[in-house]
């Protein structure tokens, strides 16, 4: 508001009459000029005693804030959003050409099922082979039982011979006839079941090998018996003493060779423990083989960009083309309810209390203001200008934005003094004045020290008392020394 300097009337009557003082009684009488009447309102200045408050500036910003950046590298493809769209979580906003991270996906895709197979094969093996080497073992053990009975019946079966025949002996040799038949006969069902399974592949050469053997060593065992009973029916002769002890030494070495075979069962069941680290080292191959399946396919879904959150995009870096790479940043999105930022000093700090409201001004949210909630103080604080940031939660507004300049009052003890209408001071070569009104009603030009200003009022510090009148509109037409009529507050 543009004001004019005017000398005042009392001052200027002043200097006439002191002109006139010092002349001569010849020169003619001054007197002063009535004072114009100017309409125009006042108030009174009040003293000011209420609950007093801090006004801390901020900035407007969402709660949540995210850049996205690639973790690919490649060609960005498309991309779904410009700034200012609004997005849902999970909504796809940018594609990048992931096709080296697909193929390495799919090849270790057929690594795992190698993998697997191998596995299943390795079991399949070990369970084969278990279950074969325990019947070996068993059948082992059973022939070796069997040739030591077969030797201890041929040494019995020579010293019958030598001792010549009597009842007795024709008896047992007619029992040694029907054990050797009976070997014979398990002998001869053990090799036909190993040759079915050597044919089938269930069993190696070696087993019926093994088999075979045992077969000629009960049929050589069964015809030793019946010449044994022959022997014994018709009387000991040197012939009969020569077959008795071959057939001894048969029957050593019939168990030299079980125990030889059982020693070969045996063998094979160790490689039985062999076969299941190797199902042990197969299955780590599979964990390895889907651990490197997970990273491909994490490393193939990052050709898809989605929002981590329902927001706006408020920076977009890069458009259909340009080559992204790891750490390069695609897109900003702002999100949740908005926040003001408010700068506050230590000493005002302990008069924050979480959880309570504070009234806050912005401007693009018209001249009234609105009530925010204090929701966090950051607990590092500025080194340098001891300020510390207090967030305060605003109501949702479609007209907030990022970046807005607002003002919150924090309250803080009582506020006194003198406060005048803000429409009663303006401002000129940076001091500020008021018309204030003296006992005639005349306004008199006066500078003042303003402090705070408080919604439609401002803190008066010096250049005025309690009680006094002051012009409050009509200002740019009214004079130093003008008597001022009109209605009061």
């Amino acid at each position: 508001m543009t004001r004019r300097f005017v000398i005042p009337s009392a001052f200027a009557v002043l200097i006439l009459t002191g002109l006139s003082g010092c002349s001569h009684s010849s020169h003619p009488k001054v007197t002063a000029k009535e004072p114009r009447t100017i309409e125009a309102g006042f108030a009174l200045v009040q003293e000011l005693d209420e609950p007093g408050g801090f006004t801390a500036h901020g900035t407007v910003r969402p709660l949540l804030t995210s850049t996205l950046s690639s973790k690919a590298m490649g060609k960005v493809l498309t991309i779904n959003v410009r700034e200012g769209d609004f997005v849902r979580r999970g909504q796809l906003l940018l594609t990048i050409d992931t096709r080296e991270q697909a193929a390495a996906a799919s090849v270790a895709a057929a690594n795992l099922n190698a993998s697997v197979t191998g596995v299943g094969s390795a079991k399949t093996a070990v369970e084969i082979e278990s279950k074969t080497s325990q019947a070996a073992i068993r059948r082992a053990e059973s022939q070796v039982s069997q040739a030591q009975a077969a030797l201890a019946s041929a040494r019995a079966n020579l010293d019958l011979v030598l001792a010549g025949p009597r009842k007795q002996e024709v008896s047992q040799t007619s029992i040694a006839v029907a054990q050797a038949e009976s070997s014979l006969r398990l002998a001869k069902t053990e090799l036909d079941r190993t040759k079915r399974l050597v044919e089938s592949g269930a069993l190696a050469q070696r087993d019926l090998d093994v088999a075979q053997n045992r077969y000629d060593l009960a049929l050589g065992q069964f015809e030793a018996a019946k010449q044994s009973e022959s022997l014994a029916k018709e009387g000991s002769r040197s012939e009969e003493i020569k077959g008795a002890q071959q057939m001894v030494a048969q029957a050593e070495a019939g168990l030299k060779t079980a125990q030889s075979g059982l020693e070969q069962a045996r063998a094979a069941a160790l490689q039985v423990s062999l076969r299941k680290n190797e199902v042990q080292q197969a299955n780590a191959g599979v964990r390895q083989a889907s651990a490197a399946l997970n990273a491909a396919q994490v490393s193939l879904s990052h050709g898809r960009v989605v929002a981590p959150f329902d927001g706006r995009i408020t920076h977009r870096f890069l458009d259909p083309g340009a080559m992204a790479s790891p750490g390069l940043p695609l897109l900003t999105i702002a999100g949740g309810t908005f926040r003001l930022e408010a700068s506050v000093p230590e000493s005002i700090l302990p008069s924050v209390k979480l959880g309570e409201s504070a009234p806050i001004s912005i401007e693009v949210l018209g001249e009234e203001t609105v009530i925010g909630k204090a929701v966090e103080i950051v607990p590092a604080g500025d080194s340098q200008t001891r300020n510390f940031a207090v967030r305060f939660e605003l109501p949702d507004s479609p007209l907030l934005k990022t970046g807005l300049f607002g003002r919150v009052v924090i309250p803080n003890g009582r506020m006194k003094g003198l406060a005048i209408p803000t429409s009663a001071t303006w401002e000129r070569e940076g001091l500020h004045y008021v018309y204030a009104l003296d006992s005639q009603g005349m306004a008199r030009l006066r500078i003042i020290t303003i402090g705070e200003t408080i919604g439609e009022r401002v803190i008066v510090l010096s250049g005025l008392k309690a009680g006094e009148r002051i012009v409050t509109t009509n200002q740019t037409e009214v004079r130093d020394g003008d008597k001022i009529q009109g209605a009061g507050q």
